[in-house]
């Protein structure tokens, strides 16, 4: 069973965010996304200015990217610091439109 205090410290802290863009974007290879939408940055931890989540409290978190893509192959990673833990890609074979998503939880501090 959970000990009080640690219960209390969970629904204090709350940290989430949801970004993306509004409009249709291109990317050169290797390059962070910036975010043009914040729909929420609970706790402040994205910094939309330069597409990097910066964790405020230590814990686990749950990170989640999906990508659309017409014609084109196109990946996308999540990254801790300077590694590649996850990605999503998509290749031009098949239909016009393309799509993928990955997820991953991470313990952050």
């Amino acid at each position: 069973m959970f000990d009080t205090d640690e219960v209390i410290y969970a629904k204090e802290n709350k940290i989430a965010f949801t970004a993306g863009l509004q409009k249709t974007e291109s990317y050169a290879t290797q390059q962070i996304i910036k975010f043009s939408r914040v729909i929420t940055n609970v706790g402040g931890g994205l910094n939309a200015s330069d597409g990097v989540f910066y964790c405020p409290e230590p814990g686990l978190y749950s990170f989640f990217v999906s990508i659309m893509t017409l014609a084109n192959d196109a990946f996308a990673h999540i990254y801790k610091n300077d590694k590649s833990i996850v990605y999503v890609y998509t290749d031009r074979s098949g239909r016009k439109w393309k799509s993928g998503s990955n997820a991953v939880v991470l313990r952050l501090e």
